[in-house]
């Protein structure tokens, strides 16, 4: 009975027994040959490395079935089979097929399969691949490929495991084969595929439109952003809520024109940066108005050369120097005094105010400190002011700013004395209603020219040297500036001021005085100053 031609079928089990040596389940199935009883299969290890046949060892096995079942360790092998029928007579041994068992394909632990790893890094992380030993195996080929062929590893290793430096926002492959000292390897390669993000994008700084006559949207484009997803929304001012006006996603563009059909109003732009493997960004936000009608260049450039005397960014500051030589006169029945002088002096000046362009009102509150100094004395005096501020255009290129309010006002008074020829500093306080007006007018979109005239009626006493009441008394200034814009923030101003600050109080006749009913006693003080002036808003 023959079994010269057969047809053999084998397969490998997975499972695995940890102990040395290593074997692995394997199954051969066969064409049953009729009338055998049993078959017989001799089956001999393939040594490269025997100096003598080149085989190893030789195993004979007996079966009543055309299949098989064993371990086997991983390497090269040779079979033969023949059949035995009723009789037990055996026929011809089968020519010898040669057949591998190979090893087991490599379980890959990490990273998973599919996975898509977040990381923190800009630029490159550093990642550990592992995957699971494989039995009887002495090394493993490991490769990685990125998807643009950039980076490509290729390592032969001992360990189960690898440290690699990636460039991150890149999608991966890697490939894991193990293999013995014989040359046998894995069954298959296995493949892995995961993908490396990058770093979350940073926001988009978006800038504001420098005036009303908004013409495009700009911002800036950060690192690795590649497009772009833009909110615009418009305030519906009855519902006091941000609406939807237009959604433009993917955009590769980092400036929105605005087209000039779009109605005025208070609009929000809202920027999201985007990238195929890096978190987007937040969302940026900037918020405008857009001016009402007539947007064309001519009005543009009436509105632009506004902007030298333009307030209506909010709270501003104001800080001024006013440096002089001052004229002092005073009477002083009681004393028998009348005295007239020169000094140097000066007065520094500090305000907060605030304007709203959606109303014509604001308010400017102003503290002031004078001194001057006189035959080695220095005579400070304080002043204070809180105004409501109305203002009215006048034309395309004025503006008038009336004032009013209450203040605070401090005064020297110098008493010499006749007969010892020394003189005496005392000082007045009162209170009492401020008006002013200003008119300003601009030259171009950084020059600009400025009247002002204010009143300052000295009604209630605050405090007199000899406590009678106070007389009413009128103090004025007058003057004009010259300003000019720096930034849309910050404007400088010089020119010239005049100021007359007076007060006056009831003289008290008596027997050890020179005053007379009716007499009064009274200070001036009238200066010339250099005014330096300057604005900021905020």
């Amino acid at each position: 009975m023959s079994a010269s031609l057969f047809i053999l079928i084998f397969t490998f089990w997975t499972a695995a027994v940890w102990a040395a040596p290593f074997r692995r389940l394997v199954n051969f199935e066969w064409e049953a040959i009729e009338g055998a009883k049993s078959y017989e299969i001799e089956l001999s290890q393939s040594k490269e490395d025997d100096k003598e046949d080149g085989k190893g060892k030789t195993f004979t096995f007996k079966v009543k079935d055309a299949a098989w079942n064993g371990r086997l360790a991983p390497g090269k092998y040779m079979m033969k089979l023949r059949s035995r029928d009723y009789r037990g007579v055996p026929g011809e041994w089968s020519p010898a097929s040669e057949f591998n068992v190979g090893l087991e394909t490599a379980v890959l632990k990490s990273p998973a399969s599919r996975s898509r790893i977040v990381s923190k890094e800009s630029d490159k992380v550093k990642m550990d691949f592992q995957w699971a030993p494989v039995g009887g195996a002495d090394q493993y080929q490991f490769t990685l490929t990125s998807e643009d062929g950039k980076t490509q590893v290729s390592e032969t290793l001992n360990d189960t495991h690898i440290k690699v430096e990636l460039p991150v926002a890149m999608n991966y492959t890697w490939k894991v084969s193990a293999a013995n000292k014989d040359g046998i390897q894995s069954d298959a390669t296995s493949v892995g595929q995961f993908s490396v993000l990058g770093k979350g994008i940073e926001n988009p700084k978006i800038e504001k439109p420098e005036s009303e006559f908004v013409r495009e949207i700009k911002w800036t484009r950060p690192d690795y952003a590649s497009r772009y997803d833009v909110y615009v929304l418009k305030l519906n001012e009855k519902a006091k809520k941000w609406e939807k006006f237009k959604v433009i996603e993917n955009t590769q563009e980092d400036t929105l024109p605005f087209d000039e059909t779009w109605p005025g109003g208070k609009y929000q732009v809202a920027v999201r940066a985007k990238s195929d493997m890096r978190p987007s960004s937040p969302l940026a936000k900037q918020s405008f108005s857009v001016r009402h009608g007539d947007r064309s260049p001519a009005a543009e450039y009436t509105a632009l050369v506004r902007k030298s005397i333009d307030r209506v960014t909010g709270w501003y500051a104001v800080a001024s120097y006013l440096i002089t030589e001052m004229q002092f006169r005073g009477s002083n029945p009681e004393k028998n005094s009348a005295v007239a002088y020169s000094a140097m002096g000066g007065t520094g000046r500090m305000g907060l105010g605030w304007f709203n362009p959606n109303t014509p009102w604001g308010f400017l509150s102003i503290i002031d400190l004078s001194g001057f100094t006189f035959n080695g004395k220095t005579q400070t005096f304080a002043s204070a002011e809180v105004n409501a501020v109305y203002r009215q255009t006048i034309g395309d290129r004025g503006e008038v700013r009336f004032q009013m309010g209450p203040y605070y006002k401090e005064l020297p008074e110098t008493v010499g004395d006749p007969f010892s020829g020394q003189s005496q500093d005392l000082k007045i306080t009162s209170a009492g209603p401020h008006v002013g007006a200003e008119y300003w007018y601009s030259l171009t979109p950084k020059l600009g020219l400025q009247i002002n005239a204010h009143l300052y009626m000295s009604l209630l006493k605050i405090s007199t040297p000899n406590g009678e009441p106070l007389r009413p008394a009128l103090s004025t200034q007058f003057g004009f500036l010259g300003s000019y814009r720096f930034t849309p923030t910050f404007t400088g101003l010089v020119g010239y001021a005049r100021r007359e600050d007076k007060m006056s109080y009831n003289a008290v006749p008596r027997s050890d005085n020179f005053a007379v009913d009716g007499d009064v006693n009274e200070s001036t003080i009238v200066g010339n100053y250099l005014n330096i002036f300057a604005e900021w808003a905020f």
